[in-house]
């Protein structure tokens, strides 16, 4: 993946960098002279007043890391899709003084985006030059043998340390390898908890949309009870109205028959009432179930949390030991550093070495030895700071993935806390459920309270109902005795005497009422039958049954207790039937 990376960075870079094409770079510049480099404009690129050139050491990374620049010439005589050469001027006073380094030529547009790069150079004098134009020409070197031991022996140190750096390299590695496995697997612990949020999410919605039908259920429930209730309100007046009444005894009948159909009516709907509740606190016992399998899974994420927030505690940990030993790399780099300026003073010496002999080349003889010696230390050399410039870039690409996986672990943790977040959310909504359930118990008991009541006033109605039919089915006894007593009276009185007497005389008086002519007008007014009110006791003699019926309609009586009350107004009636 890294290889893929490279070559598409290169590819990208090739693209942007051939838009302008620098031309005739020599290889090195003299030192305090001005310096004059030249360009060419591509058709494909359209240049912009605000585009500079700039002097760049070589291993440059971004554009601000440039030595010094110079804005382009304006293209004004540019006419459709033509290739353009241009020049930019450097005054000597702001170019480089190093005679070691190496620089470049960049053009940067308007946007900060490099459009083409020259060939390296470097500022030397002509006659540096000419010494190092043909490195593999015979010269004649003169060194001493202390100076090629002490040339092995920092050959030597600085190869250890760059095997060092290649194990510190290899174990950064291997870091990094382990932190990339713990980010992919807080990765899927991330994704599997997102997935429970979204099932509880389900389950919670679930669970609202039940206590939404319960709570409707509930209120059809209120109101077959309030509807109940009227039916039970309408039944007492019926009542009490048949009871104030005083109908006929067939009357009577069917009322009783019509009372008992709506008691068994109103006892089917208790028992109904009774079943709904049954079901509503089976379905609220599921419900608390289900809530509590919701806490424990609650319970469940937390724990979770818990364990990816230690995971986190010791990802950071190793993320601090890597930025130790990243700054021990940055201290062994400056190390190298120093070590790269000494190859390099070496080299310096060299080459006043190669002047020297090249001076004296007709007065000594060099030894083939010490020239091979010193032609495989200046190679060593050269390829000692390949490495180092390896090992460079290699630091630098560590340093790049460290700052990725820190990027990484941050969104992570952000991630883990909106989970936090959510989770809290989940369980506020959960306490919130659980205290509508709370309610709807209370409400559910109450209601229980409230048809207990209703029962136990339907049991007491009932009661007075066959107290009041007994009443009546005795009154109608005492009535039919009364009435088999004066039929035999009259069946007494109309029967002749078998033997009749003699009259006696009795002298007549003239202050004697006449005698009567028939037998029943001495006993007339003592067999009248006297009527008597069943409420308020009073005896009515010579009245029929139809004027006793109305007497009592005209009373008012509480079916309940049968107490009189004519003396309340009806709002007061009705409270103390209610209070029943």
């Amino acid at each position: 993946m890294e290889s893929d990376t490279a070559t598409e960075v290169a590819d990208q870079s090739a693209r942007t960098f051939s838009q302008v094409v620098f031309i005739d770079i020599p290889q090195s510049y003299p030192p305090s002279t001005h310096v004059t480099c030249s360009y060419t404009l591509t058709a494909a690129f359209q240049p912009n007043p605000r585009d500079w050139v700039g002097i760049f050491k070589v291993g440059w990374t971004t554009t601000k890391d440039y030595h010094t620049f110079v804005w382009v010439e304006p293209c004004l005589d540019v006419v459709g899709e033509q290739t353009v050469t241009r020049q930019a001027f450097f005054k000597d006073y702001y170019l480089p003084k190093d005679e070691i380094e190496f620089y470049q030529f960049c053009y940067v547009d308007s946007t900060g985006q490099v459009r083409g790069a020259s060939t390296p150079f470097c500022f030397r004098s002509p006659v540096e030059q000419s010494l190092e134009s043909n490195p593999d020409d015979d010269l004649l070197v003169i060194t001493t043998q202390d100076q090629v031991e002490q040339s092995l022996r920092e050959k030597a140190e600085m190869q250890k340390e760059l095997d060092q750096i290649r194990a510190e390299n290899e174990t950064l590695k291997s870091a990094l390898l382990r932190e990339q496995q713990q980010a992919v697997s807080l990765k899927g612990q991330n994704e599997q908890k997102e997935k429970e949020k979204a099932k509880l999410a389900t389950e919670l919605d679930q669970t609202k949309q039940q206590i939404e039908i319960l709570r409707s259920s509930w209120q059809q429930q209120l109101k077959e009870n309030d509807h109940l209730k009227e039916e039970m309100v309408i039944q007492m007046t019926k009542q009490m109205e048949i009871q104030q009444g005083g109908i006929t005894e067939r009357r009577e009948r069917s009322s009783s028959r019509t009372s008992e159909e709506k008691y068994d009516r109103a006892v089917q709907k208790i028992n109904q009432l009774k079943d709904e509740r049954e079901k509503l606190k089976e379905a609220i016992e599921a419900q608390s179930e289900e809530i509590s399998k919701l806490n424990a899974k609650v319970r469940e994420g937390e724990r979770e949390l818990f364990k990816a927030k230690d995971g986190i505690q010791l990802i950071e940990v190793d993320l601090q030991s890597s930025r130790k030993e990243k700054e021990r790399l940055a201290a062994e780099l400056q190390r190298l550093q120093s070590l790269t300026y000494n190859v390099d003073k070496m080299q310096r010496e060299n080459q006043d070495l190669q002047r020297r002999l090249s001076v004296q080349e007709t007065q000594q003889s060099p030894s083939d030895d010490l020239k091979f010696q010193c032609q495989t230390l200046t190679r060593q050399l050269q390829e000692t700071q390949d490495k180092l410039a390896a090992e460079k870039e290699e630091t630098k690409i560590t340093k790049r993935r460290n700052e990725y996986l820190q990027a990484e672990m941050q969104q992570i943790r952000d991630q883990l806390e909106n989970v936090c977040k959510a989770l809290d959310v989940e369980k506020r909504k959960s306490s919130k459920f659980e205290l509508q359930i709370h309610e709807v118990n209370e409400v559910l008991a109450d209601k229980n309270i409230t048809i207990e009541e209703r029962e136990s006033t339907i049991n007491q109605k009932d009661n007075q109902i066959t107290l009041l039919t007994q009443e009546k089915e005795e009154l109608a006894r005492e009535n039919q005795t009364l009435k088999e007593n004066i039929q035999d009276l009259r069946r007494l009185y109309t029967e002749p005497p078998t033997t009749p007497a003699e009259p006696l005389y009795v002298p007549p008086d003239d202050n004697a009422p006449p005698a009567s002519t028939h037998v029943y007008e001495t006993i007339g007014p003592e067999d009248e039958e006297s009527l008597v009110c069943r409420h308020c006791r009073e005896s009515f003699p010579g009245i029929t049954q139809d004027e006793l019926d109305q007497h009592e309609q005209c009373h008012r009586v509480c079916p309940f207790c049968t107490m009189l009350c004519d003396d309340m107004d009806q709002a007061t009636f009705e409270d103390h039937v209610y209070s029943h």
